[in-house]
Parts: C-alpha cells; sequence; structure tokens
C-alpha cells in the first residue's frame, strides 16, 4: 500500500480562521489523522468574553454538565493542571499527554472529573497551548478512549504539526477579530456618526474621531479598560451593562450630563448580533451619540454599518417597518417575490432574527 500523504496543515486550518464555522471540521480531521474519537479547541481564563469549548463528536450536554460542576480549575481537572504547572515553569507550549495525566491525577483535590472522563470515554489524549494572553488561554487537544489507546510518539508528532498551524491560525483570526472594530469605527466616520465600539466585557475596543472629542473633552471619561459617564435614567456604566449582561438588552439609552451651557447628549448602545463564539476580540456592542436623523438618507448607511446589511436590505428594512407589504414593496423596487424573499432572509441572518416581529422590535430604537 501507498504511504499516506500528511495532510496540508496550515490550509485546514487557514480556513478556519477566515470561517469560524470550519473548526469543527478542521478538528476531525486532526483527530482522524491521530487515531483520536475527539478533537478540541478550548477558551479558559483571563479575560476572554466567554470560555468556549469546541469538542467534536461531542454532544452540548457533555461540554455543559463540566461547565456546570465547575470542572475547569487545577485542583479538579488534570489537563488544567498540567497546563498550569508547565506554565508557572516557564514552558507555555510544550505537548502534554497521559505520562504528564498520570501525575497530575494524584494531586487532586476531587476525583470526579477522572471519574467523568471515563464514565464518557475521554481519559487519554494529548495538549498544547496555542495561545496565553492576558484574553486567557486557548489551548488544543485530542480526546481519546481506552479503545483509541494512549497516544503514540506518531502521532504526538503529527498532533505536533497541526498544533503549529492551529497556532498559526488562532493569532489570524485574534487579528481580523480585533479589525472589525477599527472597521466599524472607520465605518461611522464615514457617516459623520459619533461611536464607541465595545467588546463583550464592555471594554473599549475602537472608537470615531467624533467620539475621541468627547473623551478629550470629559465629557465620556475612560475608566480602566471601559468608558463611563453620568447621565440620566442611568449613568453610562450602567446602560453598558444591560448590553453585554447575559441575556441582557438589545438595546438602550440614556441622557449624558453636559453641563448646563453645553446642549444635551442622547447616547444609544445597540447589542450586535451573537455568533456561536468568539475568541474575544469581536465587536459586542455600539454605543452611538445622538444617532443619525430618522430618514433613507441618515438611516440606511446606519444600518448598513451596523448590521452590514446592503444598501438594498437597508432600504427593504425600513420598508417594512413603514408597514409596506411584500408586493408594494416588490414592486417598488422592481424585484421579483422571490428575490425580495431571499433578500428578508438575508436581512434576518445579518441582524441575528428569527423573523418580521423580531426585526422589527430590533429596528424600533433606531427608527422610533
Amino acid at each position: 500500500m501507498g504511504q499516506r500523504i500528511p495532510p496540508d496543515w496550515d490550509d485546514i486550518f487557514l480556513e478556519a480562521a477566515l470561517e469560524p464555522a470550519n473548526w469543527l471540521g478542521a478538528l476531525d480531521r486532526m483527530a482522524s489523522h491521530t487515531g483520536s474519537s475527539h478533537g478540541q479547541l478550548i477558551g479558559v481564563g483571563g479575560a476572554r468574553e466567554r470560555p468556549f469549548n469546541i469538542v467534536t463528536n461531542f454532544g452540548p450536554d457533555m461540554i455543559a454538565k463540566a461547565q456546570s460542576n465547575d470542572w475547569y480549575g487545577e485542583t479538579t481537572n488534570f489537563r488544567i493542571a498540567v497546563s498550569n504547572q508547565h506554565v508557572a515553569k516557564g514552558h507555555y507550549d510544550p505537548i502534554l499527554h497521559e505520562a504528564h495525566y498520570d501525575a497530575a491525577v494524584e494531586t487532586l483535590e476531587s476525583r470526579d472529573y477522572v471519574d467523568w472522563c471515563e464514565e464518557i470515554g475521554i481519559p487519554f489524549g494529548c495538549q498544547t497551548n496555542l495561545v496565553i494572553d492576558n484574553f486567557g488561554i486557548v489551548g488544543l487537544a485530542t480526546l481519546r478512549n481506552r479503545g483509541d489507546r494512549r497516544t503514540t510518539d506518531d502521532q504526538r508528532g503529527i498532533f505536533a504539526q497541526a498544533a503549529a498551524a492551529a497556532r498559526r491560525a488562532v493569532r489570524l483570526q485574534e487579528k481580523l477579530e480585533g479589525q472589525q472594530a477599527q472597521l466599524l469605527a472607520g465605518a461611522f466616520d464615514a457617516i459623520s456618526v459619533t461611536a464607541f465600539i465595545l467588546d463583550a466585557r464592555g471594554n473599549l475596543l475602537a472608537h470615531t474621531l467624533a467620539a475621541e472629542a468627547l473623551l478629550q473633552a470629559g465629557t465620556v471619561r475612560q475608566v480602566g479598560l471601559s468608558i463611563d459617564a453620568g447621565g440620566a435614567p442611568h449613568t453610562l456604566r450602567a446602560l453598558i451593562q444591560a448590553l453585554i449582561a447575559e441575556e441582557g438588552a438589545r438595546h438602550g439609552r440614556t441622557m449624558l450630563a453636559t453641563g448646563d451651557a453645553a446642549p444635551s447628549l442622547m447616547i444609544e448602545g445597540f447589542r450586535l448580533p451573537e455568533r456561536d463564539w468568539s475568541l474575544g476580540k469581536r465587536p459586542h456592542a455600539i454605543l452611538v451619540v445622538n444617532p443619525p436623523r430618522r430618514d433613507r438618507a441618515g438611516v440606511t448607511p446606519f444600518l448598513s454599518t451596523l448590521y452590514r446589511l446592503s444598501p438594498a436590505e437597508a432600504d427593504i428594512a425600513l420598508r417594512l417597518f413603514e408597514g409596506k407589504t411584500r408586493a408594494q414593496i416588490s414592486d417598488e423596487r422592481g424585484v421579483t417575490a422571490e428575490t425580495l424573499r431571499g433578500q428578508i432572509k438575508q436581512i434576518y441572518q445579518k441582524c441575528g432574527v428569527d423573523g418580521e416581529a423580531a426585526l422589527m422590535r430590533l429596528l424600533a430604537p433606531i427608527f422610533a
């Protein structure tokens, strides 16, 4: 038989960095080539917006059980324990495997996680850290059952090759996520909107030139990594907290305190459509000061920037909000009913809503 051709791990993981939905497929390829039942990408600790845990051939209930039992500490989880031990010694990305796990298990305060791994069939495997930064740790792993057996030197060699490519992919994806905030700020500058872009922790990622003027004047002040200002009925910080809370508000507004002589400033917060997961640097919410005039000239570019609607989609959303029927919109825009249905479906997807009623609730704060 011919020798098996090794995959191009850079190509495989680059596709995942550019389209995160492809991570499952990349992890599955890695698991297959290392003889493992599961591949895993996990983000924990630090300031990472929400820990993520992507595992192939694994039910969401299994991941939820580990989270609900708080098995992400070094006193309960041998995988976390061996990583922390090596990081403490200045070894940030070694390939750790069963020999390390065996030693770590002896130091655990509880065997609950160990027993659970046996129960669901993931006692073995290998792992490494891809990124360690102020956002936390991103790790890569294979999870193996007793039928897969312990990893061999050859399998760990393949894993190391895949990990090197995955590390480059994660760093690229982080840079792309970080650039999104700058691109949004530039788009708002182009339509003369004063805006602050925040991450899921409420930290300031980027802002427009007009927003910088508010910071320079002290109307809005930087507090640590976030921003705040006096206001009514809420402080700016309270508005931000409402936007970033789990199942929090999709929209909020408050009046900024600007002093007796200065005109009042309304600031509105909009939570962006949610995605399945993020490495931690994706824009989560936008604060807009005195948003654009509520007419087509102001609203359509605003919607295009906020939700990445095309000009045509933004115009259709406005016409729907005006109460026009789909037949009227088709006629006015000179498109078929089928084309309009496709465009409306795209609007729903980009805005993160599941129907026209939800879209109207989303648009109400902008058009009202």
